[in-house]
């Protein structure tokens, strides 16, 4: 009988489907006689097959499980399993939420939380806390019913789905007093996003080291790049285009909250060492109590257009996949971050990634001023961030 070991030391081994209906076949005719017909036309034909595929199945299965002990691979619960070991999680999804929305009606009526309204769009949102109409009117905070980033315009929501006697209008108003404005939900951060970010925290444990601090940067919400650089001498140089004062560092940080940025820096930088950025944000060390000022900078954004030469392309797919690499949502590559330079080579790759049928003949990039195109790498600074849209993007079909 065939040898059915398939894990071994050096991985899970993947046999070849004919190498298996040969095994199978043999067993048959072992035990029914070696003249015993095994085509597929007949009743043990078919269910030699289907043997066949049963156990080609299996190994398959052996080898997707095993690939999730590869943070590089894995995804899932497997891949939250991996990150936890740092103790980090992905993100998850939230709600769009809409602040101070104006409520009015017959004065002394109560509106429960969780209370429906809806945008001109049809889009649902609940109020977050109950709140009473003192003399007709009341503001309260609303969020989406279904996670992600659900669009509610200025004035978008105007209609009252929850029957409650008394409510009468409903309505964000951005000129309102207070003003109502919306922060837009997120969706579950995917396996690709993940493995980049627990990439990018492997070192989140630690303190003082550069990969800590870019570690802890990472974890911070919604940031997406950074660049991160030290002046380790005692004098003011300039690096990478950056002058740093002497024994500091830099930090150029794409996305986070400013307070959540400066937090996570004070955190994790050595003591005694000094900032620079022209971002400035005071945080009280909480073992102190004493207030530090800390520097960092946002990255300047540097608009990019394409042009693309295909010659059996789609249009709107080549926008499109552009939008998806600059967004880095392309597995393997990272598109537009912080400090990285814009290849057209890359550009190319990443259509042809989403699109293999594609032929792509050309890329040209250029600056949206000065305009002039060329098949050559745009440098970014590390105090910058590559960033395009779809009307920055032409698609020649030639």
């Amino acid at each position: 009988m065939a040898d059915y070991e398939y894990v071994e030391p050096t991985g899970v081994i993947l046999p070849d489907t004919s190498g298996l209906l040969t095994d199978v076949q043999s067993e048959y005719q072992a035990v029914f006689g070696a003249d015993l017909v095994v085509t597929p036309d007949t009743p043990q034909g078919v269910l030699i097959t289907a043997e066949t595929l049963a156990r080609t199945e299996v190994v398959n299965n052996n080898a997707a499980v095993a690939n999730q002990i590869n943070p590089n691979v894995a995804g899932g619960v497997f891949l939250d399993a991996l990150m936890a070991l740092t103790g980090m999680q992905r993100t998850v999804a939230t709600p769009t939420v809409v602040t101070n929305v104006s409520l009015t009606g017959v004065s002394g009526t109560v509106i429960p939380a969780g209370s429906l309204a809806a945008t001109s769009a049809g889009d649902q949102f609940q109020s977050v806390s109950t709140v009473t109409l003192v003399s007709g009117t009341a503001t309260v905070n609303f969020q989406s019913v279904a996670t992600g980033p659900i669009p509610c315009a200025g004035s978008a929501l105007t209609t009252i789905v929850s029957a409650v006697l008394g409510w009468e209008t409903v309505t964000n108003n951005p000129s309102g007093t207070p003003a109502s404005a919306t922060t837009l939900g997120t969706v579950t951060q995917s396996d690709q996003a993940a493995r980049a970010l627990r990439q990018n925290t492997l070192a989140f444990q630690g303190v003082s080291l550069a990969e800590a601090i870019t570690s802890a940067l990472y974890n911070v919400q919604g940031v997406t790049s950074l660049t991160f650089q030290e002046n380790v001498s005692a004098s003011t140089q300039t690096i990478n285009g950056i002058s740093m004062v002497g024994h500091s560092i830099y930090a150029c940080i794409e996305g986070g909250t400013d307070t959540a940025v400066a937090a996570a820096l004070l955190e994790n930088k050595s003591s005694g060492c000094a900032w620079n950025g022209g971002t400035s944000v005071s945080v009280v060390e909480p073992a102190s109590g004493q207030s530090y000022t800390v520097l960092f900078d946002r990255p300047t954004q540097v608009g990019i257009l394409v042009k693309v030469t295909t010659t059996n392309g789609n249009e709107a797919n080549i926008i499109q996949a552009i939008l998806d690499y600059a967004a880095g949502n392309i597995n393997g590559l990272a598109g537009f971050v912080v400090g990285a330079s814009v290849s057209p080579f890359e550009i190319a790759g990443a259509i042809m990634s989403e699109f293999p049928g594609y032929y792509i003949s050309q890329v040209e990039i250029s600056l949206t001023s000065p305009v002039s195109y060329t098949t050559s790498v745009i440098a970014i600074g590390v105090n910058e961030i590559a960033q395009t849209q779809a009307s920055y993007v032409s698609v020649i079909i030639a």
